[in-house]
């Protein structure tokens, strides 16, 4: 069994010491970055101790770990051990956009022989506009702090920290795959053709140079010669406005973005 240590439900109108302001604008300047978490690793360790940090997103019943970061000498973490029935038990207690901050003692690695080696677990949650937000912090059990005090600083920090966490997940789960629209012939094709008044053969040669097919292979692939190739691309790119492939790859993606967000019924009848 795990040892419930203390839990606080914090709001976010509650001020927020200076010393614990620090550190912050580095976590800022990678909202949306990959290293995202090692900055938020940064960030507890310094004002709570911190070994592992992961980054959870609860929304439609569904718990996803969205990035997470070790120190380079701690143990690794083999799985985690947090559910989406325990985060929904701990928002079920405080009010929207409370952060909710938790402290259990927790085996290494899931290993209850070695349970006298416990890590402290800190679990800070928080749900905005109907989608839950969780940090899952790993510290050592003698890292070191009294057990009221690291309440009260991880309480003091939770609020902004998590704030800006939202922020991270909310930019990197919007950002759109662009696999399908680089890597589908037909998405291209289809796109193009849904979504702009050049002639069939025009969109299907600007399809096929985005796809990266050479001049001759578009001319192989349609059936056509490689004059009329040159032809038809350079009537598309007088049509757009473009004058270069680089141009047709921005004008293209910009195109895309907005073909992707048309609702499907809006698609068939474009097509």
């Amino acid at each position: 069994m795990t040892t419930v240590f203390g839990a606080i439900a914090r709001e976010d109108t509650q001020p927020i010491e200076i010393d614990h302001l620090f550190g912050l604008s580095d976590i800022v300047e990678c909202i949306g970055q990959s290293q995202f978490a090692d900055r938020l690793l940064s960030y507890f360790d310094g004002h709570i101790g911190a070994d592992h940090c992961s980054i959870f997103q609860l929304k439609d019943y569904e718990l996803t770990e969205v990035s997470s970061a070790c120190r380079a000498d701690a143990e690794p973490v083999i799985q985690s051990d947090l559910t989406s029935y325990e985060v929904k038990r701990q928002l079920s207690v405080t009010s929207e956009s409370s952060v909710r901050v938790d402290f259990i003692n927790v085996p290494f690695s899931g290993d209850c022989n070695r349970y006298l080696q416990k890590r402290q677990r800190v679990l800070l949650s928080v749900r905005k506009d109907g989608t839950a937000y969780c940090v899952r912090i790993l510290r050592p059990h003698d890292g070191g702090g009294a057990v009221d005090a690291l309440l009260e600083t991880a309480n003091c920090i939770a609020g902004t920290a998590m704030s800006i966490v939202a922020k991270h997940v909310d930019l990197t789960t919007r950002r759109p795959n662009l696999t399908p629209a680089l890597c589908s012939l037909p998405e291209i094709e289809g796109c193009i053709l849904a979504s702009t008044n050049l002639s069939k053969r025009e969109g299907e040669v600007c399809a096929r140079i985005l796809y990266g097919l050479s001049s001759c292979g578009i001319a192989l692939d349609l059936g056509i010669g490689k004059e009329s190739v040159m032809t038809y691309r350079k009537r598309a790119y007088q049509r757009l406005g473009i004058g270069s492939q680089r141009e047709l790859l921005m004008w293209y993606l910009t195109l895309w973005s907005d073909y992707r967000e048309t609702p499907e019924l809006a698609r068939t009848e474009l097509n």
